[in-house]
C-alpha cells in the first residue's frame, strides 16, 4: 500500500539549459585550536596535592598543595592554593600561600594571600589581606614589601602610629 516500488528509479531533473552553471572552489575549513570555554574546576571539599596544568581556565574552590597554572587562575572564596599560580590573569578571592605571576592580578575583598606577586597590573580591594611582595616582571625589584601594601614605592609609604589616626 504504502510501498514503493524498487525497481523503477528517478529520473533526475537536469539544470534548465539557459542558466550559466559555474564551478566554485570552496577551501577546506581550516582546523581550529580548540579551547575549553568551560573552567577546570577544582571544587569545594576535593583536596588535590600535586600540580595542576590546563591551557584554558582553572577555577578552585577546593585545596590545592602545588603549583597551578593556565590561562586565567580564579580561586574562589573557599578555595586554597598553597604553591604558585602562573597566569595571564589570576583573580584571587580565597587564600593563596606562595608566590603568584601573571599579567593582571586581582585581590578581592575576601583574599587573604601571603605572596609574592610578579605582575603588569594589579587590583587589590579594600578588605583583602595581602603580605608580600610586589614586583614588576623583568625589574628585580620589589616596589612595595609589607601588609596590605599597594603599588607603592618605600619611600612613598606614609608611615603612621595608632595616636596619629584622625578619630572618625
Amino acid at each position: 500500500m504504502f510501498s514503493r516500488d524498487k525497481s523503477k528509479s528517478p529520473d533526475p531533473v537536469p539544470p534548465p539549459a539557459d542558466l550559466p552553471v559555474k564551478m566554485v572552489d570552496i577551501p577546506a575549513p581550516k582546523p581550529r585550536k580548540t579551547i575549553a570555554t568551560m573552567p577546570s574546576i577544582v571544587s569545594e571539599g576535593l583536596h588535590i596535592a600535586g600540580n595542576l596544568f590546563s591551557d584554558g581556565d582553572v577555577q578552585v574552590d577546593g585545596r590545592v598543595e602545588g603549583d597551578v597554572q593556565g590561562r586565567n587562575i580564579t580561586v574562589g572564596a573557599t578555595g586554597t592554593v598553597v604553591g604558585k599560580i602562573i597566569a595571564d590573569e589570576a583573580m584571587i578571592s580565597g587564600a593563596v600561600n606562595g608566590e603568584i605571576r601573571a599579567r593582571a592580578v586581582v585581590l578581592t575583598r575576601t583574599a587573604k594571600v601571603a605572596s609574592d606577586v610578579t605582575q603588569e597590573s594589579i587590583n587589590i580591594e579594600a578588605g583583602a589581606v595581602f603580605e608580600g611582595a610586589i614586583r614588576r616582571p623583568g625589574s628585580g625589584t620589589t616596589a612595595a614589601k609589607g601588609t596590605n601594601g599597594g603599588a607603592h614605592k618605600a619611600a612613598e609609604l606614609l608611615l603612621t602610629t595608632p595616636a596619629d589616626k584622625p578619630k572618625v
